[in-house]
């Protein structure tokens, strides 16, 4: 059996990679978060406050040029990179060709577990967005969770 603390070439290489790419997407994912976060309050409540400020300073300073280049060209670049460095791994590292076979054995074995488990979470997801999204309705006097 071979040691799992055996020093294989490149072994620093891929987590230099794996940041870079995450913090390629970042600035992508926070204007999309801020972007999602302003809607759902109304203008005049925190978060959804600064996010507006956010959103609106980032419309105002970024061209369509960048713009581009932020929701297209840096992801595209991700998806290259990460691509390439995940055959490369797939190809030199057998210890990963082996663990991947093992997830796979037992997520199949499980498959009856995972649905049930995913059937929950989607009904609680359900749920709490249907008890978030009910809004007070001043003119009725109903109340935030249960109206009549």
């Amino acid at each position: 059996m071979e040691s799992i603390y055996k020093q294989q070439p490149g072994l620093f290489r891929l987590p230099v990679v794996a940041i870079c790419e995450w913090l390629l997407v970042l600035p992508a994912t926070v204007f999309l978060a801020a972007a999602t976060l302003r809607l759902l309050q109304p203008r005049e409540y925190e978060p959804a406050r600064t996010s507006w400020v956010f959103f609106e300073w980032t419309l105002t300073h970024i061209s369509r040029l960048g713009a581009a280049t932020l929701f297209i060209g840096m992801p595209g670049v991700v998806v290259v990179a990460g691509c390439a460095a995940l055959l490369r791994s797939w190809r030199q590292d057998q210890a990963l060709r082996h663990d991947v076979a093992m997830t796979l054995a037992i997520l199949r074995r499980h498959f009856a577990i995972g649905l049930l488990t995913a059937a929950v979470l989607l009904a609680g997801a359900s749920r709490l967005s249907q008890f978030t999204s009910s809004q007070t309705n001043p003119a009725s006097g109903q109340g935030r969770f249960f109206g009549g």
